[in-house]
């Protein structure tokens, strides 16, 4: 699992910002291209912590 904080200072080289919204762009985008219209998702939130890529699928 990868928080918030992380993608911006892995990815991006960003020190967190409050106000920024660029991870939660980006993983919508991401979401629209690898989880549309496919069962299982794969990209999940966790509440509080992050996005973690994980297969539901027994």
């Amino acid at each position: 699992m990868l928080s918030r904080i992380e993608i911006l200072e892995h990815v991006w080289n960003i020190d967190f910002n409050m106000g920024t919204n660029v991870v939660d762009v980006y993983i919508n985008y991401l979401r629209k291209k690898v989880d549309k219209d496919f069962e299982p998702k794969l990209i999940h939130t966790v509440i509080g912590m992050g996005y973690i890529l994980k297969n539901n699928a027994a």
